[in-house]
């Protein structure tokens, strides 16, 4: 964020098409303008991929009253939800990090939500502040079943996670957080990045598929309604992957990449693809050919709306045969 940045508006406001059980309508994404991400400024903190410092005022400290302003411009205005069946309530970090956003910001944003028409309200948050006096908080005020938790996994793998993305956590926090969201009735959604630095394209397509059949079995097993949000991974300023990106040795995933994977995930439960950049004007995102990528985009942003992949399986085009996905010389240094 500039130093001008005005500490009463949010960092970003965007809606996109989504089906909340069965219900097609307005994904609204807010973005606070805050602190951030207090992983992200620990030594040797941050994942690698994840370019939204940018987004927060970076660590400099904004009052309740500068939040609560920034949450009422953008939805306490009369009609600000119309259309909307989902809102995801993100701050750069942990929603639920007392020292990224307070609880008196929480319990204002969630309350208003909760008085809304709106089906599903996401926040997210790392495994450690997910705790059951905190979601149990959050509930009372949405609504179990409409109370959904965002926890960035990644993938399934811990050499992945740990070593490749640098995610910080073990899949035993992971199951930890989910085992509380299962008692207190809310959800969950896992985020699972496509082609993440140091796998080619068919190596990220199997890394995906087994993380969310780990996602979704670990759901069932503990009884926490689940879905998956499969990130295409885009490279963003002023990561340690931008610099693999310009050193040569990184390429975003091709879009027929992200096409197989949703093909093979969506039977196994509900799925979200991630085809925002959150307004950080990445170098390169997920892409076919010139001729193909609109149409491939248009199919995947159409998925999110029906929840139906049925049509990808028409999809074609000459590039495909030649893209990562099918030769793996799209692959990656560490």
């Amino acid at each position: 964020m500039s130093p001008a940045f005005d500490p009463r508006r949010p960092a970003l406001v965007e809606r996109t098409p989504i089906s909340v059980d069965g219900v097609s309508g307005d994904r609204l994404l807010f973005i606070f303008c805050a602190v951030g991400c207090g992983y992200a400024r620990r030594p040797g903190g941050g994942c690698s991929n994840c370019g939204f410092h940018p987004l927060s005022t970076q660590g400099a400290p904004l009052s309740d009253a500068d939040l609560i302003a920034q949450f009422d411009s953008a939805l306490g205005a009369p009609g600000a939800l119309d259309g909307v069946v989902e809102v995801d309530l993100f701050n750069s970090g942990s929603f639920l990090a007392d020292a990224e956003i307070s609880p008196a910001v929480r319990a204002h944003a969630l309350a208003a939500l909760g008085r809304s028409g709106v089906k599903r309200v996401l926040i997210e948050s790392r495994p450690e502040f997910v705790t059951a006096d905190k979601v149990a908080a959050a509930c009372a005020l949405v609504g179990a079943q409409r109370l959904e938790v965002g926890i960035g996994l990644e993938s399934a793998d811990d050499r992945v996670r740990e070593q490749l993305v640098n995610k910080g956590f073990g899949r035993a926090e992971f199951e930890a957080a989910v085992a509380v969201l299962a008692r207190t009735g809310a959800r969950l959604l896992a985020y699972l990045l496509l082609k993440p630095l140091g796998l080619d394209e068919r190596a990220a397509i199997e890394d995906a598929v087994a993380s969310a059949r780990y996602v979704f079995d670990l759901a069932r097993r503990l009884g926490a309604p689940a879905r998956v949000a499969l990130q295409p991974v885009f490279v963003a300023p002023g990561t340690a992957l931008e610099r693999e990106y310009r050193a040569g040795r990184y390429r975003s995933p091709s879009l027929w990449s992200a096409i197989e994977a949703v093909q093979r995930i969506s039977p196994l439960g509900e799925l979200l693809v991630g085809m925002s950049d959150e307004g950080l004007q990445p170098h390169l995102a997920p892409q076919g050919c010139e001729r193909c990528t609109p149409r491939l985009r248009a199919a995947l942003i159409e998925f999110n709306r029906t929840g139906d992949a049925t049509a990808l399986a028409a999809l074609d085009c000459e590039c495909r045969a030649t893209s990562g996905r099918a030769t793996g010389n799209q692959s990656n240094g560490v």
